[in-house]
């Protein structure tokens, strides 16, 4: 009996095949997949309220800034997920939310610059794409509370507070280490001084 090698060659050649459609790197991944994941790997963070007596979120917020504006005609709001504007946020009010300032492909990977503002959380992301799941690798990650409070007091300085709003549980919190949602002054401080936030 003689065996010829074509059967086993072309079903090596089926397997390799198969293999290839298969394999995905993280850049082929929507923009849509990607902050999804992106939220859920911050949950914790942005499904918190600011104090242990505040409203728990029931959507991780997200923000777009600078070159992650781009983003926003990919991007929809899911009921695990909402997207706003920097408009929609202020008036909201928001004090746990994601800002995205840039998403961008770097070879096979993707890289995110990100804040977490709520947790004075900022930095570099790299996201890969390994064992059939997304995987989140800090590239330069900080934490700077003095950060925190120039967002906040970028977004917020010198509008009105609202009592019960998210900002107004931190603004109080952070002021006069009371977990109330009434608001310690009517206006948010325009610095971003420790003394004021």
């Amino acid at each position: 009996m003689r065996m010829t090698a074509a059967p086993f060659l072309l079903a090596l050649a089926g397997l390799l095949a198969s293999t290839a459609v298969c394999a995905k790197d993280a850049a082929d991944y929507s923009a849509q997949e990607l902050v999804e994941a992106l939220t859920q790997r911050f949950s914790k963070v942005l499904l918190a309220g600011p104090t242990r007596d505040s409203p728990r979120n029931t959507a991780a917020i997200v923000l777009l800034e600078g070159k992650g504006l781009s983003l926003a005609p990919q991007l929809q709001s899911t009921p695990t997920m909402r997207v706003l504007s920097k408009e929609q946020l202020v008036a909201e009010q928001r004090s746990n939310f994601l800002i995205i300032s840039q998403l961008g492909q770097q070879g096979p990977d993707v890289m995110v610059d990100y804040e977490t503002p709520n947790n004075a959380s900022f930095g570099t992301l790299r996201i890969q794409h390994k064992d059939g799941k997304l995987v989140f690798k800090g590239e330069d990650t900080y934490r700077s509370s003095g950060g925190a409070r120039a967002t906040y007091a970028r977004l917020y300085g010198g509008l009105p507070c609202r009592d019960g709003s998210e900002m107004a549980y931190r603004f109080n919190y952070a002021n006069q280490f009371v977990r109330s949602g009434e608001c310690p002054t009517p206006r948010f401080p325009t610095s971003d001084s420790a003394f004021e936030w």
